[in-house]
């Protein structure tokens, strides 16, 4: 009977562990996911005032970020602790961007490695910690570290917010990124499906220089640059996540956005330090 019921147990652990894993399936990316463009526009949307009017506000609005990819990340991936990388990297999500702004208000990103070794060591507390037989343990460190690492890529729109014509770009990129996600929207017809990406990248572009003309700074190869490079980020990364089956729930969805308006802020701190200094 002990050995029954030990079976019994070990059978539907393990089909609880198979329901939490999320398999590649390509056939989920040919589905639109509205809900990731209105995210992704949304976010943007609470961003781009904040550029140009106080730092402390963008550092409060890349939070929001991190704290809706924390809620969402772990089920996304699939992790088998998902408590505890939504804790470590919601932790993470608010004090990486409250660094960058301490102590004097003024961006920079001396005291972000501080922030992000807070967090792994919650990961790996939690870890020593779990009594549920940890499995999947490398994966669900590998799932928790991802989520890190895109809420302090994140940090790097910050020192944009230092200087006006950084500011500018760093409107351009948001822009391109918020109207390039117009394009998952069209994602089920098979015909443009391999040029999505490319879509992306011209529209981009595209939005940068407006945003140039109507800004008046910065210059237009600069502009147009970094919208087709902060464009092309996002969308990549977004299309990577949309083939995982947690991506048709809600958290999943939200994840995927914010990911993807977090991960371009490497990419326009990159284009301001070679062409505006």
């Amino acid at each position: 009977m002990d050995q029954q019921t030990a079976e019994t147990r070990a059978s539907r652990r393990a089909r609880r562990e198979a329901s939490l894993r999320a398999p590649l399936l390509p056939a989920m990316a040919t589905v639109p996911r509205p809900v990731v463009v209105v995210a992704s526009i949304v976010l943007c949307t609470l961003v781009i005032p904040a550029v140009r009017t106080d730092p402390v506000l963008v550092a409060a609005a890349l939070a929001w970020c991190g704290l809706v990819l924390s809620w969402g990340w772990p089920r996304l991936l699939g992790s088998s602790s998902r408590f505890g990388a939504s804790l470590a990297v919601g932790v993470t999500a608010v004090l990486a961007p409250v660094s960058a702004v301490l102590p004097d208000g003024v961006p920079g990103l001396r005291l972000v490695p501080v922030a992000l070794a807070v967090g792994l060591g919650l990961m790996f507390v939690h870890q020593i910690l779990r009594r549920d037989g940890r499995p999947r343990l490398t994966e669900s460190i590998g799932i928790t570290a991802f989520g890190l690492a895109l809420v302090a890529v994140g940090t790097t729109w910050l020192p944009l917010t230092g200087d006006v014509r950084r500011a500018d770009l760093a409107i351009a990129a948001f822009a391109a990124v918020a109207v390039s996600s117009l394009v998952d929207l069209v994602v089920g017809y098979v015909r443009l499906r391999p040029w999505l990406l490319p879509l992306a990248m011209v529209l981009g572009g595209a939005t940068g220089l407006v945003c140039a003309s109507v800004l008046g700074a910065p210059s237009a190869s600069a502009a147009a640059l970094v919208g087709l490079l902060s464009a092309a980020v996002s969308h990549a990364l977004r299309r990577v996540l949309s083939v995982l089956p947690p991506v048709t729930s809600m958290r999943g969805q939200l994840a995927s956005a914010a990911a993807g308006v977090l991960v371009p802020g490497v990419v326009a701190y990159g284009v301001a330090l070679a062409l505006v200094g």
